[in-house]
């Protein structure tokens, strides 16, 4: 496993396999909690919690769902 200072600055590609790696990590049990998970991987226990259900709900690639980009102000 690695650890990161924090995910935010990594390049896109790198974030995506944070994810994927918090994802591994708990399914495992390697880590039991969000909290280790987020600890571990330099992220927030939220967003830790958000990855592991949306691949609860939605398999392997659910996670990766990315946001639609914010409207830009007129």
């Amino acid at each position: 496993m690695i650890e990161v200072e924090d995910a935010r600055r990594l390049h896109l590609a790198a974030r995506e396999v944070v994810r994927l790696r918090v994802v591994a990590a708990l399914e495992s049990r390697q880590v039991r909690t969000y909290r280790q998970a987020a600890e571990m991987f330099g992220v927030s226990e939220r967003s830790a919690g958000t990855w592991w259900r949306a691949h609860r709900g939605g398999g392997r690639e659910a996670p990766a769902v990315r946001r639609a980009p914010a409207s830009r102000a007129a």
